[in-house]
């Protein structure tokens, strides 16, 4: 039963969809899968292997902490997502970590598996570069954000992507988050405090933007919130 877990994983995974059958039964074999609960640290890999981590199921936060502890969530990472480093330098570079928003499977693959599956599939370092690009893309895109913006813009910006990557529209038309996230869980994201965040809301729900109901956040208008992200005009109050 483990092992059928483990190939439907692996089917799953952008990295290996363009595989065949008998290469992905092969990767499956040597990739460990980890199963995590809700709001837990991904577990850093050993020291002498450096690995890479998949996400196959569940969200996670990518984030990173000074010496004094602070921490800054930078990217919120979905199915399909790549991160880790393959190499001890890229590993110690950063205080990177991640934790889980809700239950979790990862897919860890260590460097010297890694390089065995390129040397065997030369065509997964070409896809990993890719998939790597696109994460470089995502956070100069958040760095320019954090830097250049002001929190109530951030803070549109953030929603709508939330919204891409876990929002369910429901039945009266509004889009519902599906992660669980608190006024301090946004205020990682974008770069501010909690105070400010529920500051923000605030003024979100009585312009009729989002609204929030035990625990989850609805977007109520998301025309009038790329408006507010686009910085070109103010969102407007209704009638």
């Amino acid at each position: 039963m483990e092992a059928a877990l483990k190939l439907w994983h692996v089917k799953a995974c952008p990295l290996f969809t363009e595989l065949t059958q008998q290469q992905r039964d092969h990767i499956a074999k040597t990739v460990d899968m980890i199963e995590l609960e809700n709001k837990r640290v991904v577990p850093p890999p050993p020291a002498d292997d450096p690995s890479l981590y998949i996400v196959k199921k569940g969200h996670v936060q990518l984030s990173f902490v000074d010496e004094e502890g602070h921490e800054a969530v930078v990217l919120v990472l979905g199915p399909g997502d790549v991160f880790g480093a393959l190499t001890p330098e890229d590993q110690s570079a950063f205080g990177e970590h991640c934790r889980t928003i809700e239950g979790a499977v990862l897919c860890r693959i260590g460097r010297e598996r890694f390089e065995a599956l390129v040397r065997n599939f030369p065509d997964l370092a070409f896809r990993l570069t890719k998939l790597s690009f696109l994460r470089i893309r995502k956070l100069q895109v958040r760095l320019a954000e954090m830097m250049m913006k002001p929190a109530e813009v951030r803070l549109a910006l953030a929603l709508l992507d939330l919204s891409k990557q876990v929002g369910r529209e429901m039945s009266d038309g509004r889009i519902k988050l599906t992660l669980p996230l608190s006024h301090a869980d946004f205020g990682k994201l974008i770069g501010t405090s909690r105070e400010m965040v529920s500051i923000l809301l605030k003024k979100f729900r009585n312009q009729g933007l989002v609204e929030s109901s035990k625990g989850w956040t609805y977007l109520r208008d998301v025309e009038r919130l790329e408006e507010l992200a686009g910085g070109d005009k103010p969102a407007r109050s209704p009638a």
